[in-house]
């Protein structure tokens, strides 16, 4: 029986030591071993990883291995994994990508939260470390106004994140997902830059539950090189941003809010520029036809990283 389990997804391609760091690292966190499963979807591997995994982790905890035919591309084998899991009859599952590694055991908290709203995506804020995981920073804190413990409906955390240029809902390795419902998470192949931020909008929308927020980081994710953003400049890493936001406002049927949109990609080109102020100004405007930025939203979210150390505030 896996119901209540955690299906800890783990994509690979020639994942070579990296793959078994990342296993590991989830006995290392100490998560009780029976609130979870890992499970590894192999990209047709043609290196000795997969050969050289074990049936279990270090606390006991079972590995399973599928195998592609072919190598199906990075994010078709997300859509592999994900379908792994649901088959398997797991409650609920997150993504570790090669390298990167789980933090504690704050994910079995986040699940007991979202157990308590009956959640169906749970997201917390998560450690951005070096090469050799030397801690670096804290990303997607959240300013979560209100009880901690209540959650907010999907609509109403999208016109507070997207519709006003806050992207809250990736990376994947720090989100949660209830995925015994009738909601399915797949991602469009085609799209591999931005993906998995409209996938985790579209799908809170359509399992219709609350979303719940945990203020502790729950996996590290590490810089390192050959991943796929890294190839990317600041200009289409915002392009795609405003993509995603406008996809999902659409879906969801609020209005885009371009004045706070833009000032949200100026603070974001800002911090992808190392400061560049003419190269933010510019990029935003051309990504939003010359929307005027709303100066008192800006002001409001650089009052809001040096109050509370993150600009973005979600009203539960």
């Amino acid at each position: 029986m896996r119901t209540g389990k955690i299906a800890i997804l783990v994509p690979t391609f020639n994942g070579g030591v990296l793959l078994w760091e990342t296993i590991a690292s989830v006995a290392r966190a100490g998560v009780p071993v029976a609130s979870y499963e890992i499970v590894v979807s192999d990209n047709a591997s043609t290196d000795d990883s997969i050969a050289r995994l074990p049936a279990v982790d270090g606390q006991g905890g079972p590995i399973t291995v599928y195998r592609n035919p072919a190598n199906f591309g990075r994010v078709a084998n997300w859509n592999c994994a994900i379908a792994h899991a649901e088959e398997m009859g797991f409650s609920y599952a997150m993504f570790l990508m090669v390298g990167d590694v789980l933090k504690q055991a704050s994910i079995v908290e986040l699940r007991e939260r979202m157990e308590r709203q009956n959640a169906a995506l749970g997201v917390a804020c998560y450690e951005i470390a070096d090469e050799r995981l030397r801690p670096l920073r804290v990303a997607r804190r959240i300013r979560w106004s209100g009880d901690p413990e209540i959650g907010i409906d999907a609509e109403r955390f999208l016109a507070q994140s997207l519709a006003t240029g806050a992207m809250l809902y990736g990376p994947l390795g720090a989100n949660l997902y209830r995925i015994d419902g009738a909601a399915r998470l797949r991602f469009d192949p085609d799209d591999e830059s931005h993906t998995d931020q409209l996938a985790t909008a579209l799908f809170a929308q359509n399992a219709r539950g609350p979303v719940v927020y945990l203020d502790k980081p729950v996996s590290c994710w590490r810089r390192r090189a050959g991943r796929f953003h890294s190839s990317l400049t600041a200009a289409q890493r915002l392009a795609g941003d405003l993509r995603v936001m406008e996809s999902a406002c659409r879906s969801a049927h609020v209005a885009p809010d371009y004045a706070k949109i833009r000032a949200s990609l100026m603070l974001r080109a800002a911090y992808f520029t190392r400061g560049n102020l003419h190269a933010a100004w510019t990029c935003s405007r051309a990504l939003t036809e010359g929307a005027r930025p709303s100066w008192a939203w800006l002001a409001k979210l650089l009052c809001r990283q040096l109050h509370y150390k993150t600009p973005w505030l979600v009203k539960a």
